[in-house]
């Protein structure tokens, strides 16, 4: 489910090519199983499943989709082996976006198996997944953060954020919300506003933002589950929070944009999602932080004559102790920056150290841990100075 608007943007297609690289979804569209005989009438031959056992009982609704038009056209009843059967009234057609799925409702909760849009899907056995359901408290439940991407782009003063979530249910059962509580809540930086709900496995009305904490009241089944948000900040240097572990944390921020400390994460690279539009990539694993910091540090557009000065004569100075000391490459990378008091000049540094990690090619854990020492240093430093 999800937002049904039309995104025709080149550059949310691309993020969600991106976002799609870091998420394996386990909802399969064809099943592995023992095999069916196709005849010349096509033919849904499948199985439904409560848990690891079979369901013996309930209806299964047969869903028919086109590229203009889409409804249930036929329902069967479910066999005490957990079979049923349809006599499809066409073929699958990928090309003509002709394609059928089944679902099937258990205690209020509508479970669907996957699209079948080819005629040979139709050898495997097609399965429908469903669970016994478990109440969620009023709160809601901790679900398993699998994957958080956010990107960042500055529009018109603003920045936007489009937030992305796949959360994980380890359970062996379907959560399902109480009248008026919800299954899951999870803050949002301090802030947000224009929230938007858009693509993604749920729909738009279940998801709200409520009091600063995202809202999901859907039913979360066995899996993974991933939704998309959007919503504006004003300011880039805001705090994240992450309560909880997130398993894989990324980061995007679009340029231009301000020389960026992102407490938590590892800076990676830049990445171009379209021509001539890159992003700033942060990254890390295992995030066990309350939240992630973003501190925008600016840059004057137009340094002072004798600052420059100062800084070309440390360049000189450098490149005269690097030519002296000739190939002794490892004493050079270990050797520390001259020292500077002045915020601007440490600024310099940063970005100069940012840009040399870049253009190395696949740099080891020891090239990365150096670089990130040196410049959590440096911002330290630029913390405290003038």
């Amino acid at each position: 489910m999800g937002d049904s608007s039309p995104d025709g943007t080149a550059t949310n297609r691309l993020r969600a090519a991106f976002v799609a690289s870091l998420v394996a979804l386990s909802a399969s569209s064809v099943p592995l199983g023992l095999t069916a005989q196709v005849d010349v009438e096509p033919t849904l031959s499948g199985r439904a499943l409560l848990g690891d056992s079979t369901l013996t009982q309930g209806m299964v609704v047969l869903h028919h989709l086109t590229n203009t038009t889409q409804g249930e056209i036929d329902s069967v009843a479910i066999a005490a082996d957990g079979s049923f059967s349809f006599r499809l009234p066409t073929v699958p057609d990928p090309e003509l976006g002709d394609g059928f799925f089944a679902s099937v409702d258990r205690h209020d909760v509508t479970y669907f198996g996957g699209f079948l849009t080819t005629l040979s899907q139709l050898d495997s056995v097609y399965r429908i997944q469903t669970y016994d359901t478990v109440l969620a408290p009023e709160q809601g439940v901790e679900l398993q953060m699998e994957i958080r991407t956010l990107f960042f782009e500055a529009v018109d003063g603003r920045w936007l954020v489009t937030d992305v979530f796949q959360l994980g249910n380890t359970r062996t059962r379907t959560i399902v919300t109480r009248e008026t509580g919800a299954v899951w809540r999870y803050p949002l930086p301090p802030g947000a506003y224009e929230f938007a709900v858009s693509e993604g496995d749920v729909a738009p009305d279940v998801i709200d933002l409520e009091e600063g904490d995202l809202v999901l009241r859907a039913s979360v089944a066995p899996g993974s589950r991933m939704f998309v948000v959007r919503y504006a900040l004003d300011e880039l240097s805001t705090a994240i929070p992450t309560p909880g572990v997130v398993d894989q944390f990324e980061l995007l921020i679009r340029e231009p944009s301000p020389p960026m400390d992102v407490e938590g994460l590892s800076f990676l690279t830049r990445v171009e999602l379209e021509a001539g539009s890159t992003y700033r990539r942060y990254s890390g694993q295992s995030v066990d932080l309350p939240a992630i910091q973003l501190v925008a540090l600016e840059l004057p557009t137009q340094p002072p004559v004798e600052w420059v000065a100062v800084v070309l004569a440390l360049l000189l100075t450098g490149m005269a102790l690097f030519a002296l000391r000739g190939s002794d490459l490892s004493l050079a990378r270990e050797a520390p920056q001259l020292p500077a008091t002045d915020r601007h000049s440490l600024l310099v540094q940063v970005a100069r150290l940012d840009d040399e990690f870049e253009v190395q090619t696949a740099p080891d854990a020891a090239a990365r841990a150096l670089y990130e020492r040196r410049r959590a240093e440096l911002l330290r430093h630029i913390r405290g100075a003038p």
